[in-house]
């Protein structure tokens, strides 16, 4: 994978284009969040127009998710809104796509977003990786062991929801929620960062590193490996949307002692392509 590190930038400074990478559809509006040019890989916040439809058969060569913002998107007769969402594996056939009202997303595609006509050879679709509808907000939050996304269990003032596990490869989606007054746990005296690549997506609330600012809701990192960050922590408590790349999550802590602060310096770490767009949060528009 080759998407640069980022951590972080705020949703609300980039603007909206017409169209997706790959795909020029005027009826779909985009803020490419990261993206990787020689994959067609891409994780991006859609905003897709009332009255949208779209009729089949048509398939992906590449797997999607997708976690509603606002709104509602029909697929296959299938209704999502908001806190819902869904994993299509690479192949997942799509007769129709539509939204009455209008919605906006965020989607996640491990490829090129290329509609590609009629059914998947035989043997590609995966049917057993294939996740149609979480209703997300219903789902009971878990903590301690139950909860754990690593082998270490929960502190009592985490919370998850799991979402996808790859039975192959451990990676993994879920949502990572904090009680307020959160401070960085005793573990994590300094900088923290993990051997796999992390995508984080703040839904709502405040998450603060210690070295690079306070996220709101809309702000994003796609954490390289052994990229180190932190302490982390919020004042207010959050809830993130967190997606896992290239096996199972584990944490990788400093012993050396770093400052933290819920209000810390705006210093984040942003490829070229996105420090035009950097701004401290808090802001006004949702996303």
């Amino acid at each position: 994978m080759t998407r640069p590190h980022t951590c972080f930038v705020q949703a609300q400074e980039i603007p909206w284009v017409d169209g997706i990478p790959g795909n020029p559809d005027a009826a779909i509006q985009s803020k490419v969040l990261s993206e990787d040019r020689g994959t067609g890989a891409f994780t991006a916040i859609l905003k897709i127009a009332r009255g949208f439809s779209r009729r089949g058969p048509v398939h992906f060569g590449c797997d999607v998710e997708i976690y509603v913002l606002e709104g509602e998107l029909e697929v296959n007769g299938i209704k999502y809104t908001k806190d819902n969402y869904t994993f299509w594996p690479s192949g997942y056939l799509r007769d129709t796509t539509a939204s009455k009202e209008g919605c906006v997303v965020l989607a996640l595609f491990d490829g090129f977003h290329q509609p590609i006509l009629g059914a998947a050879p035989d043997g590609h679709f995966r049917e057993d990786k294939l996740i149609t509808k979480l209703d997300v907000y219903a789902m009971e939050w878990q903590t301690g062991v139950a909860g754990s996304v690593t082998s270490k269990p929960l502190s009592p003032d985490i919370f998850t929801k799991k979402l996808r596990v790859d039975p192959e490869t451990q990676e993994q989606t879920f949502l990572y929620s904090a009680l307020p007054h959160h401070a960085p746990p005793p573990i994590m005296k300094g900088k923290f960062g993990h051997p796999m690549i992390e995508e984080l997506f703040v839904l709502s609330g405040e998450y603060t590193f210690g070295d690079v600012g306070r996220m709101g809701p809309g702000g994003y990192a796609w954490w390289r490996e052994n990229e180190m960050h932190g302490p982390a922590g919020s004042e207010i408590g959050y809830n993130l949307f967190i997606r896992i790349y290239g096996g199972p999550l584990k944490n990788k802590f400093v012993e050396e002692a770093s400052p933290f602060s819920f209000r810390p310096e705006h210093n984040p770490a942003l490829p070229d392509t996105l420090k035009l767009y950097s701004a401290p949060y808090p802001f006004t528009d949702p996303w």
